[in-house]
């Protein structure tokens, strides 16, 4: 039979690990738009795999598998899996102009402003 106490210990792992989980926040796709600059079109995709493993601990392997659509004409930016941690800390990066969750555009300003997209 199992004791009250042992009982007691598993509930408090399940709640601790349940709470870290919610916490981190599960990855939505987000479009990240950065700055044209002076990168040659050749060199986009891996400016942009730079920018998003400098949110996963430097790591260009993990970059590789949550981005999604690199965007290289009309706007430089890329289409990737990001956790609510990843968008505040890619928000706060040089060079990029926004982060956006996927299906919503904000403009800088007319009568555009918040319009919704069709999702991709």
């Amino acid at each position: 039979m199992v004791s009250c106490s042992n009982l007691l210990v598993v509930l408090t792992i399940v709640v601790s690990v349940s709470v870290a989980v919610l916490a981190e926040g599960e990855a939505e796709v987000h479009i990240v738009h950065i700055e044209k600059g002076e990168t040659p079109l050749e060199e986009v995709e891996g400016k942009h795999l730079e920018v998003l493993a400098s949110v996963c601990g430097g790591s260009h392997e993990k970059a590789k598998d949550l981005i999604i659509y690199h965007y290289k004409h009309g706007m430089r930016g890329f289409a990737a899996k990001l956790t609510p941690e990843q968008v505040r800390e890619l928000e706060s990066k040089p060079g990029v102009l926004g982060v956006n969750k996927q299906g919503v555009a904000h403009t800088t300003g007319g009568a555009t402003t918040g319009m919704k997209t069709a999702n991709v």
